[in-house]
C-alpha cells in the first residue's frame, strides 16, 4: 500500500527559540527572565531540583506538591482558593521523576497581590494532618485508577524487569502501602529538604519590569533557609541487560498493550540529538515506519509509537502500541524487523528532512504560550544546562545528514538489548511471547489493595 507524498520544501522554515535570559541573584537560586510586553500577563515558574525519584518513599513529593495548595498559617484552602478566583489567577503545582513546580499565572494589573498569595503559600505552607489525609485520599483514587490503565501495567513491567532497584520503577503517585502510610509530619520534613535544595530556579515571563521582579525576588527569598543543601543523587539509569520479556496479568483487557525498550544516549549525551531524530522517524509521528507498517500496512492497531526518554543519568528508547490479544506476537515480529532494518539502512534525505519538519512543527506547537515556552525550557535548566542548550540541541538536530545518523542507528537498534513487556490475559500471551525471549511474570500493582505492591 503506496501512500501518496506530500511535496517536501527544500528549506527549512525559520524557527526562533524565544531566547531566556539569566541575570544575577541571591546565593543557592538562579533567575531566567523572558520578557514580553505584547501580553498583559506575567508568568512565575519556581522549580526545585527534587523530585518523586529523589524521595525517601515513592508518592511522598506528589502529596507533599498538594498540599502546599491546601492552605497556610493564616488562610484556609478555601479561602485561598477563592482569593485566587478573585484576581482571576491560576496557580498549579506538579511533580516529574527529578523535579517539583509551582507555576503562576495571572494579569500583569494583580501581579503583585498574587505574589502575596504565592509567598505566603510557600513560607507558611500549613500541611495540616487533615489536609493531607484528604489530599492522600485523592492521590489513592489517583493511583488505582493508575493501576487499572494497561499502558501503565505494560511499563510498571519493563521497568520492574530492567531496573528493579531504581527509583523510576515507581508513579510519581507512590504505591499504596507507603502512600497510607505517610503523614503530614512526613511532608514537612520533606517540604524541608525541598526548600533548601539548590539551586532553586525562578523563571519570570510575560509583562514584567526590574522593579517588579525585585520585589518578588526580595518577598520569596527570605520564604526560603539560608541553609544550603545539594539535591540527593539519583543512581545511574541502567545502560545494559539481556534480553528480556515479561507479562503482567490484565484479564478483562479489550486488547493487550505492549511497551518495549531499548537503551538510549543521555540528554547530554553526544549522540542526544541524532537519537531524537531517529526516535521520531521509527515512532514518534502519523508517517512513522512503525505506524506505516503496522496500522496502514496490516491493519494490527489504532497507532503504535516510539518515544525518546532520557535524564543526565541514561536514557531509554520506549515504544508502545495496543493490539488485539491474539496477534501480539505477531506485532512484536513486525516491529523487531523494523527496529533491525533500522540499525544497517542508510536512511533516504528526503525521509530525514520530513521527520526535521515534524519534529520543528511540534515545537513551534509548544511555543505558543507563556507558559509553554517557560515550561519547554524547566526540564533543561534543572538538569544542570545552560539557557541556550534547546537552541544548540535543535541547530545540532537540523544540521544532521543520513550518514551522521548511521551510527546512532548501530548504536540504538541492539536488539540484544530489548526489553518487551505485555499487558493482558497472560494465558493468552505466554505462547506467543516465548519465541522472543525467556518470559518473566510480574505482580500487577495493586493485586492485594491491602498490602498494595506497585
Amino acid at each position: 500500500m503506496e501512500l501518496q507524498k506530500a511535496p517536501i520544501r527544500e528549506d527549512f522554515p525559520e524557527i526562533v527559540i524565544p531566547p531566556l535570559r539569566e541575570v544575577s541573584g541571591a546565593a543557592g537560586w538562579r533567575l531566567y527572565t523572558m520578557p514580553d510586553p505584547t501580553v498583559p500577563l506575567v508568568v512565575v515558574r519556581l522549580l526545585f531540583p527534587v523530585g518523586s525519584a529523589h524521595a525517601p518513599q515513592p508518592g511522598l513529593a506528589r502529596l507533599t506538591m498538594r498540599g502546599i495548595l491546601r492552605g497556610s498559617r493564616h488562610r484556609s484552602a478555601e479561602q485561598f482558593h477563592r482569593q485566587l478566583e478573585r484576581y482571576g489567577a491560576i496557580v498549579d503545582v506538579g511533580v516529574t521523576k527529578e523535579i517539583s513546580w509551582l507555576s503562576c499565572t495571572c494579569l500583569s494589573s494583580v501581579v503583585e497581590e498574587v505574589r502575596e498569595l504565592v509567598v505566603e503559600m510557600v513560607a507558611e505552607a500549613e500541611l495540616s494532618e487533615e489536609e493531607i489525609r484528604r489530599e492522600q485520599q485523592r492521590q489513592r483514587a489517583a493511583l488505582l485508577e493508575w493501576c487499572q490503565e494497561p499502558e501503565s501495567l505494560a511499563s510498571y513491567a519493563l521497568l520492574s524487569a530492567i531496573a528493579p532497584q531504581h527509583p523510576y520503577r515507581y508513579p510519581e503517585l507512590g504505591t499504596l502501602p507507603t502512600l497510607l502510610s505517610l503523614t503530614a509530619q512526613d511532608c514537612h520534613r520533606w517540604y524541608g529538604i525541598l526548600q533548601r535544595t539548590a539551586p532553586r530556579l525562578l523563571l519570570f515571563g510575560g509583562a514584567l519590569s526590574e522593579a517588579m521582579i525585585d520585589r518578588w525576588l526580595h518577598r520569596l527569598c527570605p520564604a526560603f533557609p539560608t541553609e544550603i543543601v545539594q539535591a540527593p543523587t539519583i543512581p545511574p539509569f541502567p545502560q545494559e541487560w539481556e534480553r528480556k520479556v515479561v507479562l503482567i496479568a490484565k484479564p478483562n483487557a479489550v486488547q493487550s498493550t505492549v511497551v518495549m525498550a531499548l537503551p538510549a544516549p543521555s540528554l547530554g549525551d553526544q549522540d542526544y540529538a541524532a537519537a531524537y531524530l531517529v526516535t521520531t522517524l521509527l515512532g514518534g509521528y502519523f508517517l512513522s515506519r512503525l505506524n506505516r507498517r503496522l496500522r496502514e500496512h496490516e491493519g494490527l492497531t489504532y497507532g503504535v509509537g516510539a518515544s525518546l526518554v532520557a535524564t543526565r543519568t541514561g536514557g531509554l528508547l520506549l515504544i508502545s502500541g495496543s493490539f488485539d490479544t491474539a496477534r501480539v506476537g505477531h506485532a512484536c515480529a513486525l516491529i523487531i524487523q523494523e527496529i533491525e532494518h533500522l540499525r544497517d539502512e542508510l536512511l533516504p534525505l528526503e525521509e530525514v528532512q520530513r521527520v526535521v519538519r515534524v519534529i520543528s512543527g511540534g515545537l513551534l506547537r509548544q511555543m505558543v504560550t507563556l507558559k509553554g515556552v517557560l515550561g519547554f525550557y524547566a526540564p533543561y535548566l534543572a538538569a544542570g544546562f545552560s539557557a541556550d542548550f534547546p537552541s544548540v540541541l535543535f541547530a545540532r538536530l537540523r544540521s544532521l545528514g543520513p550518514e551522521a545518523l548511521l551510527p546512532v542507528q548501530h548504536r540504538l537498534c541492539r536488539l540484544e538489548h530489548l526489553a518487551i513487556a505485555a499487558s493482558g490475559p497472560v494465558e493468552a500471551l505466554l505462547p506467543q511471547m516465548a519465541s522472543l525471549g525467556p518470559v518473566e511474570q510480574i505482580e500487577p500493582p495493586c493485586a492485594d489493595q491491602e498490602e498494595g505492591v506497585v
